[in-house]
């Protein structure tokens, strides 16, 4: 039998996850801004360019929401953390279409350069819930 993680481990992986996702997507920001791939004419909110803050929103509200529903996955199923794998990866090749259609006039660097945030984010939750999931 497996160990299952409880809501206060899942929680503790998601907050890492965060603030990890939150450092290097701030990282990834202001690099892909100084080299000209995150344009200030990109308007993304209304007459308003991406800034760092809604990356770090990004980057933490919905890690903190994903490890609840890891939770609740890991609770009532045999392999939560496989089960909780493929829905992330389903979800992160849906959220690839996000940036392409939702944003008025983005380039594709612009968007590759937001999926690779995406990527970012999933690849932290699979290793600090994975190294949780070790820990138990």
């Amino acid at each position: 039998m497996t160990t299952k993680l409880n809501f206060s481990q899942s929680i503790k992986a998601g907050a890492f996850t965060a603030i990890a996702a939150a450092v290097i997507n701030s990282i990834l920001f202001f690099v892909f801004h100084a080299i000209g791939v995150f344009s200030d004419d990109i308007m993304l909110q209304p007459d308003q360019p991406l800034s760092v803050v809604p990356v770090l929103i990004s980057s933490i509200v919905p890690t903190l929401i994903a490890s609840m529903v890891f939770f609740l996955i890991e609770k009532y199923s045999n392999n939560g953390f496989g089960i909780f794998k493929i829905v992330s990866i389903v979800l992160l090749v849906i959220s690839f279409i996000n940036p392409f259609m939702g944003i008025k006039g983005v380039t594709i660097p612009y968007a590759l350069a937001l999926n690779l945030m995406h990527v970012t984010i999933v690849l932290f939750l699979f290793y600090f819930i994975g190294k949780a999931k070790k820990a138990a």
